[in-house]
């Protein structure tokens, strides 16, 4: 074959693969409607009040992300001026240190050792952490 008839065929290929990619289904909308008597209708034709279905992408859980933070934790604190909510994240932190070492001292805790404990738990309830 010559240059420039391989090159017309090559040419005529690609446009053979455009034109099938372009003739290929587009993915519509499909759309979840009322009927009139109450019943659910779907179509890929938008009607009043209709919802769009199926365009979310799937969701995808990472198990081992940490979950978020507990939501009525979150709640409680939003109502916290920004200080005391300062204040309750830094107790949140001394009283985890606090039990890990309790834990450590096991039986040989005494009263002495408990007692920071008990007040970070005390201001912790008064701020309503």
């Amino acid at each position: 074959m010559r240059g420039w008839q391989l090159r017309t065929r090559n040419l005529l290929a690609a446009g053979a693969l455009l034109g099938m990619a372009a003739a290929a289904p587009a993915q519509t909308a499909a759309y979840k409607c009322a009927g009139r008597d109450g019943t659910v209708l779907y179509s890929q034709v938008p009607c009043p009040g209709a919802r769009v279905v199926g365009d979310k992408p799937a969701h995808v859980t990472n198990k081992w992300k940490q979950p978020p933070q507990d939501r009525a934790k979150i709640a409680r604190r939003a109502l916290l001026s920004p200080v005391d909510r300062q204040e309750c994240g830094v107790l949140d932190e001394w009283m985890r240190e606090q039990e890990t070492m309790l834990k450590a001292k096991g039986e040989a805790v005494t009263l002495q050792d408990e007692m920071p404990l008990v007040q970070n738990k005390k201001r912790f309830r008064e701020l309503r952490c």
